[in-house]
């Protein structure tokens, strides 16, 4: 009896334990599905692996938000974050455009797929050339630490050297005959 209800309780846990995995995978699947982290696509779900046209610009749309978001200045700069903003507004907006141009009929879809494939292409370099923005605003303050660094190396060494020559002094002169007692 006892035997029986052990089964039981470790079938009841195994089933919960499935449930619990498959929606979490679920939430996992749909999050890696959104441009804007807590935001809803309105992409399907089905787009997270297609290989369809508008998955794969779907999927670059994603990665290139996830890019942008992925540089800190962004969060702390006021000008950077309003650019941020837009950029993703405007991603949900091609993304938006994606949906409906995947929905036509197989023969018409092909040229509204590829005008889009411009746009993801547009937003992709604007994301770039905003990340090289960051990058180049942030290069004095890092030449100066480069700078720091480089002397403070420059003064470690300095120091090693004159230690190596003290120790060079004192080694000759434990080498040399003992001087005379007075």
């Amino acid at each position: 009896m006892a035997l029986i209800a052990l089964f039981v309780l470790g079938g009841i846990a195994l089933v919960g334990g499935a449930v619990l995995l498959a929606v979490r995978s679920k939430s996992a699947y749909e999050q890696a599905n959104q441009l804007v982290p807590g935001r809803p696509s309105a992409a399907p779900a089905s787009w997270a692996g297609s290989h369809d046209p508008a998955a794969r610009l779907h999927r670059r749309l994603r990665d290139a938000l996830a890019a942008l978001r992925a540089n800190q200045a962004f969060d702390d700069d006021g000008s950077l974050l309003d650019l941020r903003v837009e950029l993703e507004h405007q991603a949900e907006v091609i993304d938006e455009r994606l949906v409906a141009a995947d929905s036509l009929a197989p023969g018409v879809r092909e040229r509204p797929l590829e005008d889009l494939a411009g746009d993801v292409a547009l937003l992709e370099q604007a994301v770039a050339d905003l990340v090289t923005l960051s990058a180049s605003a942030g290069r004095p303050a890092l030449e100066e630490v480069v700078a720091r660094v480089t002397e403070r190396v420059r003064l470690v060494g300095e120091a090693h050297r004159a230690l190596d020559d003290q120790q060079l002094q004192v080694g000759r002169t434990e080498g040399a005959a003992p001087m005379p007692e007075v």
